[in-house]
């Protein structure tokens, strides 16, 4: 091959790598992520109890805000973005989770041996409703009464 022409090929592959490397940097300098549009609250409430996550979607609703996380739960959060609702979908949640939000129903489900075995948890005005697999609780919030709850089919 001629000197001429390995020159020409060399400025070409110099200019492809040219051009890739300043479409990657107009990529990664373009790229919007989901959690750029996450309220802070929430998005430390994920990170707080799903590390490490990506998220699938993001919306706003009526009553507040509904996120999912990739291969993980349905969350969603009110206006004052405070969590409403935490759905596994057929996970169980991190106990932590249960401990920190919710430590005299974890104390409860700990003397039961069920601490890890929430499905899924909806905090409702006047009760936290929590889904095992084989039944679910009710925490009355205003006597802290829990009791046996049935789920609606």
């Amino acid at each position: 091959m001629s000197k001429r022409l390995k020159n020409m090929y060399s400025t070409v592959d110099k200019l492809k790598a040219s051009v890739l490397v300043v479409a990657m940097v107009l990529f990664m300098a373009c790229s919007h992520s989901l959690w750029d549009d996450l309220p802070q609250p929430i998005s430390m409430f994920i990170t707080t109890y799903y590390p490490n996550s990506s998220i699938s979607s993001f919306d706003e609703t009526d009553n507040g805000y509904k996120v999912v996380v990739k291969s993980g739960p349905t969350m969603y959060f009110d206006s004052d973005y405070k969590w409403t609702e935490v759905n596994g979908n057929g996970v169980p949640l991190p106990s932590i989770f249960i401990y920190n939000e919710l430590p005299r129903i974890y104390d409860f489900l700990l003397e039961r041996d069920e601490a890890a075995g929430v499905f899924k948890v909806e905090n409702n005005p006047r009760s936290v409703i929590l889904t095992l697999a084989d039944r679910a609780w009710e925490y009355i919030k205003e006597n802290g009464q829990i009791r046996p709850y049935i789920v609606d089919k």
